[in-house]
């Protein structure tokens, strides 16, 4: 029997993280876990600690390290906990962070050599051109777990790249798809939790309710596969079946469709780019019967066009936007401001930031990140005024 892959996963107690740990358990001949990762959900972690021995583990917040039932010795904290995990021998990382926390784990994963199952996207969005320089003489080794980006990376092992000419990513709408702009200045945060399609973390689940997700998704893809902005498009598709289209050179499309669960990517990835049988739900067309599909509404959810518009700008903009997205995502979980300010806000903070077209180092990209997230801080402040 071939030897187990020795994976360590960031991020174990979110969604994407117990969808990992749902497809381990279901090839238990085919991996072994080294080390989980989380941030406050000590209670879940200690099961799956029960469940699946790992070697070591990691607590984002070391205040808590002593309700983990684990061996104290061997518990890590923090980001720079973290890294030392990505940093210990292993075949493959899952990155499912979320945030711009996961940005350094993604990092030192691609220093060590190991293959990186990227669910955080945040890595890509703030230091894409940083990441494909790790990648230079080895792109294979990391493999994106977003639904729509393993949707394009699968389908564009069919066909020569010099045939492509788009790539589409489809986005649900989210809660709110069918609000006029007036509703959706008084949507409060308990309405936007409730997704019609996906079961995710709490900030991404508004990213997806303001369309945010599928920009930052867009700034993704443009990294991953070395595409110009207006080569890559959305459309709303309510039905979460199709993933990802590409366009051909003779206007031909190609389509990928699967029922939307995070298993399926999850496995892909996991798996080395090879099918397995997994415990998800198949297609039934004929039930399904119809698959619609929408321009995005850019008045009405104004982040997709932000997204576009910090691609325009350069690197600096990427950092500011994700940045300001992610103060905002708390100002308005904590009732700070509105559901349309998150966009409204986000717009002047990337207006008023100095732009670099170009970073190259953590160390300009952390300071970029400083000065958005003090910024945006302060006009929140003022919006409470």
């Amino acid at each position: 029997m071939d030897r187990k892959k020795v994976i360590t996963l960031f991020g174990s107690t979110g969604s994407i993280g117990r969808a990992t740990l749902e497809i381990v358990a279901h090839q238990k001949e085919s991996f072994q876990v080294s080390g989980l990762a989380c941030g406050e959900n000590i209670d879940l972690l200690n099961r799956q600690i029960e469940q699946f021995r790992p070697e070591y583990v990691c607590i984002f917040n070391g205040n808590r390290k002593d309700e983990v039932r684990f061996d104290k010795s061997k518990i890590l904290t923090g980001v720079e906990g973290m890294k030392e995990m990505a940093a210990m021998p292993g075949d493959m990382v899952v990155n499912a962070l979320p945030g711009s926390i996961g940005l350094e784990p993604t990092i030192e994963t691609l220093r060590t050599g190991k293959i990186l199952a990227l669910a955080n996207k945040e890595s890509l969005v703030m230091a894409g051109r940083i990441i494909k320089g790790l990648l230079k003489d080895a792109p294979e080794r990391l493999i994106p777990v977003d639904s729509e980006h393993s949707a394009v990376h699968q389908l564009l092992q069919a066909v020569p790249r010099r045939e492509l000419k788009t790539i589409t990513i489809t986005a649900s709408g989210g809660p709110f798809r069918n609000r006029s702009k007036e509703d959706l200045m008084k949507v409060r945060p308990e309405e936007a939790l409730k997704h019609p399609t996906w079961n995710m973390g709490r900030k991404i689940t508004l990213d997806s309710a303001t369309l945010m997700n599928k920009g930052l998704e867009v700034i993704e893809a443009r990294w991953l596969f070395d595409l110009e902005p207006e080569r890559i498009r959305v459309l709303v598709h309510p039905e979460s079946i199709i993933h990802g289209i590409i366009e051909l050179a003779d206007n031909s499309l190609l389509a990928y469709m699967s029922w939307p669960d995070m298993k399926v990517p999850i496995a892909y990835a996991l798996n080395g780019s090879v099918r397995h049988e997994i415990p998800v739900k198949g297609l039934d067309l004929a039930h399904i019967s119809t698959l619609s599909f929408h321009a995005p509404d850019l008045d009405r959810f104004p982040s997709l066009k932000l997204a576009y518009d910090a691609l325009a700008a350069g690197d600096s903009a990427l950092v500011t936007l994700n940045t300001a997205n992610e103060v905002l995502s708390d100002a308005f979980f904590a009732g700070k401001i509105g559901f349309m300010d998150i966009p409204r806000i986000a717009g002047e903070v990337l207006a008023h930031h100095r732009q670099q077209a170009v970073i190259e180092n953590l160390d300009d990209l952390w300071y970029i990140h400083g000065e958005a997230g003090t910024y945006t801080k302060h006009l929140v402040n003022k919006a409470l005024l």
